[in-house]
């Protein structure tokens, strides 16, 4: 309803199209009755549809024109294809194609890889090796060998089990080849009866193994296993041989003899049930075989669907393909949809234009121009086709076969060396010239009512055009709420539609349901103001007319709108209705502008519906996003960017946090992103194949340390120390003292064990080295804050006392030796001056982060100073005063404290504010570009998203999955390990390296028991 009060009628989608009659008088039937097929039901059987009646296109969801089969005619000078051309085709699981050679004397494949056809068997000496054909002559025989009968080769098929069956012809015999297409090898030879009739004319695979063969002459139907043994149930068995008695008999016993043997004789297809006139070709479907059946006396075709239920035979035939509905809601009438005699068939996917390749029956007739599709729609309780008005040329068609190759049709093309070619739709399309349907009823539940404007979301070629008449009364004969029913009234003529330039009437529509306007192809809004259209009800007859037939009127919606708001009776003095003529003329001249207030009234009314990133319209969602000033990615789809703007402040309540990182890489990389991330995180965010985000610390690789030792005087006795891997406390100064030695081949001295180990690394560098490879082996770390802690206070001693080292000594009372000698403080100093100084440095050193963490790890641990002097043993009086030790401290509390801060806390401080980003990655196959890519994609995102003081690195899952550093169930899955496929890519020269990727073929086929030639 709009701002006047006005609201519309709609007729939008297929069941509304299709309350639409094919008339306006009682006998009138709604277009559903011949869109679902009901048409051809025993009680319409006899009546004829109407020529004129529109089709529903079910890609587009539009009505059209029907369709129009085109068919190609005879090329000029060519001959009708016949069934001698024939030749029996197939194609196995990888693509290559065999088909039986023009002469029948050999079988010929065309390899997938070269495309390049070959001689694939009989094998004769020139397939050998010259070596080998040479050592063959040196022992020739001696004699002539009698000639051999050559074997004709009559159709072949490919098993589902990877089996080239061949039916031959030997002289008299016949037979069946088996040929193994795993394995290779010679073929398997399975002679036929010789008292049992057999000329295979065409074979095909049966759905669980075996095979079905047709004999064309004699009009047999045979079904063998998958062992190529002939089924029997449900035919009769011919005599093959008689019982015969053995001539050696036991002494006791019953005699010992061979009974008679018999065979299936085959399914009779001209008796019942079959009743075929002549079947000329076979395709498996389902439990089923299909059969092109052609009645040449009066030139037409159909099919047999044949099933076998135990030993019951049964088959449901089509109608006969001349009079199939063409497309799926045209009218059932005759039409030329096979203009002559079926010649042969295949069930395959064809590529199409408009629609997903989807499987059909392709039926070539004996012109040789073209392929016929035709759909099964219905297959119980009977066989009901329907034939798509698509032209699906054939080019220089040899008529050999049409044949299914991985499931897609192909032909062979050309006379004499044969091309296999694909068969695709051309886009040619024909539509019928006229259409003409009628709406249903609109009942606007007024009597009197003025019916205002009519609205069609439609697009009208220039060659094209939509007439529309309209009838309005208040009498409307059938029952309420029954169809159909019709208005009581005469047409009236309404003038022709016009295209609409601002686009649809109704405001603010999103783009999926506002038809664009493009004036070039006449698509958009059309609009016409009913000139008459006064009454309750209101019927409008439709009528769709192409020039000559090459384009057709597509309509999507229609809209009817009631009442009619006149300015005239509103704003206008009664004087100006006086004058009937002049009068209707100034009305709708008015209706006219209101129609352009009233949309711009609309807009303001639903002004609101701007603001909500639900019904904004998807060209101002941008605008939308400027008051979040969001930038919407112009690769993501229309639903990602309305959540983001919807969910907008949920988004910036999560930025800066490590669940507001995975939101917004989960928006960009995350096709089915799930809205529940907005309110927080889930249980499952960890899970296998999401976006982790991984924080430096809780990968670091430092092992703990305990909090406090023990001190040695604390228990009485001899202590058991136990030494590991790693230096603790409880070995004492001494222990870490004697692995120094040891680490050396020497034993340490009385006077070393005595002095306290320095952590400070030696001033020779050769010896530096070997006491840094000692420390990072026995403490896990390598000491630096103690050294860079003295280097510090020896400048600032330097710097104190303008580098005198005499004027030094005379301050601290004691003699120095020079400012390099000099160490940290062990304890608070007795001199005051000395006191002082330290004071001083502790001061300036405020700024070095390391002290800082000292200071503040220290009085976190202790709170009170009185407790820190007990465990180290030291009169320091306040935490800020306590330096990083450069030599290893007295007690084991004070050496458990500098070793925790400066292997563990500072290891900590040190990755903090550091994260990385792990993106999925199923498998190592996909382009390097696309893979920067996405790297370079989620770097940005991270950058703009991260806290500012925050370092990051974006990788994906497999280099994190490192031996030492990899969190086992946060960084790492259990699967098929280093040989799972997804993680070997392919070997590309200049693309991949030894040793990480995968030389070879493709899997090896599971072929059972028998071995592939592959090995």
């Amino acid at each position: 309803m709009n701002v006047n009060g006005a609201s519309f009628h709609l007729l939008l989608g297929r069941s509304d199209w299709a309350r639409c009659l094919d008339g306006d008088d009682a006998a009138a039937l709604p277009l559903s009755a011949w869109w679902s097929g009901a048409a051809g039901s025993p009680a319409l059987e006899a009546t004829m549809a109407p020529a004129t009646l529109p089709r529903w296109d079910d890609v587009s969801n539009e009505i059209t024109l029907a369709p129009q089969a085109i068919a190609l005619p005879q090329t000029p000078g060519e001959a009708p294809l016949t069934l001698d051309a024939r030749r029996s085709a197939a194609a196995d699981r990888n693509g290559n194609i065999y088909r039986v050679s023009d002469d029948r004397s050999a079988l010929l494949v065309t390899s997938v890889g070269s495309g390049v056809e070959s001689a694939f068997w009989p094998a004769t000496p020139s397939d050998c090796a010259p070596r080998r054909a040479r050592a063959e002559l040196d022992f020739d025989a001696s004699a002539v060998p009698a000639a051999s009968v050559a074997d004709v080769f009559l159709a072949l098929a490919t098993t589902c089990d990877d089996a080239l069956v061949v039916a031959f012809a030997r002289g008299a015999a016949r037979g069946l080849m088996c040929f193994d297409l795993v394995a290779g090898g010679s073929p398997v030879e399975t002679l036929w009866p010789a008292s049992i009739a057999f000329d295979a004319f065409a074979l095909c695979a049966r759905e669980c193994g075996g095979v079905w063969a047709l004999d064309l002459v004699r009009q047999r139907l045979w079904e063998f296993d998958r062992a190529l043994g002939a089924v029997r149930p449900g035919q009769a068995l011919a005599p093959v041989a008689a019982a015969q008695v053995d001539d050696f008999q036991p002494l006791a016993g019953p005699a010992r003899g061979r009974p008679a043997l018999d065979f299936p004789a085959g399914l009779d297809l001209l008796a019942a049930p079959i009743d075929a006139v002549r079947a000329i070709a076979l395709v498996p479907l389902d439990d089923a075989v299909l059969l092109l059946d052609r009645d040449d006396a009066n030139a037409r075709s159909r099919l047999l669907r044949v099933r076998r239920d135990g030993a019951t035979w049964s088959c449901d035939a089509s109608q006969w393909l001349d009079v199939v509905r063409s497309g799926s809601a045209s009218p059932a009438v005759p039409a030329p949809n096979l203009p002559a005699l079926a010649h042969d068939m295949t069930w395959a996917s064809v590529a199409r234009l408009y629609e997903a390749d989807r499987a059909a029956l392709l039926i070539a007739t004996t012109i040789g121009n073209q392929a016929h599709p035709f759909e099964i729609v219905a297959s119980e309780p009977g066989l009901v086709l329907q034939a798509p008005a698509e032209l699906y040329p054939l080019r220089r068609f040899g008529g050999r076969a049409l044949l299914a190759v991985q499931g897609e049709a192909f032909y062979d093309c050309g006379p004499a060396t044969p091309r296999w070619t694909r068969i695709v739709q051309q886009p040619r399309q024909r539509f019928a010239t006229l259409a003409e349907f009628v709406t249903p009823v609109f009942d606007s539940a007024e009597l009197g009512t003025t019916w205002d404007k009519l609205f069609l979301d439609a697009a009208v070629p220039s060659d094209s055009r939509i007439e529309i008449d309209s009838r309005a009364g208040d009498d409307c004969d059938g029952l309420d709420g029954l169809e159909p029913r019709q208005v009581v009234g005469r047409w009236t003529p309404e003038p022709p539609l016009q295209l609409r330039t601002t686009g649809p009437e109704l405001p603010w529509l999103r783009r999926d349901a506002a038809r664009a306007t493009r004036k070039s192809a006449g698509a958009g809004t059309w609009e016409l103001l009913l000139q008459a259209a006064q009454g309750r009800y209101l019927q409008l007859r439709l009528r769709f007319v192409s020039i000559n037939g090459g384009g057709t009127p597509r309509v999507r919606a229609l809209r009817a709108w009631e009442p009619r708001f006149s300015y005239t009776q509103r704003f206008l003095p009664a004087v100006y209705r006086e004058d009937p003529v002049q009068g209707g003329f100034l009305e709708r001249w008015l209706a006219n502008l209101e129609g352009t207030f009233t949309q711009v009234e609309d807009r303001i009314a639903t002004l609101q519906r701007l603001f909500d990133a639900r019904t904004v319209p998807y060209d101002a969602l941008p605008w939308l996003a400027q008051w979040f000033d969001l930038a919407l990615d112009p690769a993501w789809d229309e639903r990602r960017h309305r959540l983001l703007v919807q969910r907008a402040m949920d988004f910036f309540r999560w930025r800066g946090t490590v669940h507001g990182l995975r939101i917004a890489l989960s928006l960009a990389f995350d096709p089915c992103f799930d809205p529940a991330m907005f309110d927080g995180p889930g249980a499952d965010d960890d899970d296998a194949g999401r976006i982790r985000i991984v924080e430096a610390f809780q990968s670091r690789l430092a092992p703990g340390a305990p909090a406090m030792a023990a001190d040695p005087g604390a228990s009485d006795g001899l202590r058991s120390v136990v030494q590991g891997a790693l230096w603790t406390p409880d070995e004492g100064n001494g222990g870490l003292v004697d692995r120094f030695a040891r680490s050396q081949g020497r034993t340490a001295t009385a006077n070393e064990e005595l002095a306290p180990f320095s952590l400070v690394p030696p001033a020779d560098a050769t010896v530096a080295q070997a006491w840094a490879a000692f420390c990072q082996s026995a403490l896990g770390f390598v000491p630096a804050q103690g050294a860079a802690e003295r280097v510090r206070w020896q400048c600032f001693v330097a710097a104190r006392y303008a580098n005198q080292v005499d004027a030094l000594s005379g301050a601290w009372g004691r003699n120095v030796a020079g400012f390099a000698a000099i160490a940290l403080p062990t304890d608070w100093p007795a001199g005051a001056i000395e006191q002082a100084d330290w004071q001083a440095f502790c001061a300036q050193s405020q700024s070095v982060r390391e002290r800082v963490l000292w200071a503040d790890f220290l009085a976190r641990r202790y709170r009170r100073i009185d407790r820190l002097q007990a465990a180290h043993r030291t009169s320091w009086p306040g935490f800020d005063l306590v330096p990083i030790p450069d030599v290893l401290p007295p007690t084991a509390a004070a050496q458990a404290d500098w070793l925790q801060f400066e292997r563990q806390v500072l290891a900590m401080v040190r990755s903090a504010h550091r994260f990385s980003v792990l993106l999925p990655l199923d498998s190592v196959q996909a382009d390097p570009g696309e893979l920067g890519t996405w790297l370079g994609l989620a770097s940005r995102i991270v950058d703009l998203e991260k806290p500012a003081h925050t370092t990051f690195d974006v990788r994906f899952y497999w280099a994190f999955n490192r031996v030492g550093e990899a969190r086992l169930g946060l960084d790492t899955q259990l699967g098929a390990g280093s040989r799972a496929p997804e993680l070997i890519p392919d070997a590309v020269v200049g693309a991949a390296y030894l040793g990480a990727s995968f030389v070879g073929g493709a899997r090896r086929h599971a072929g059972g028991d028998r071995l592939s030639i592959e090995g």
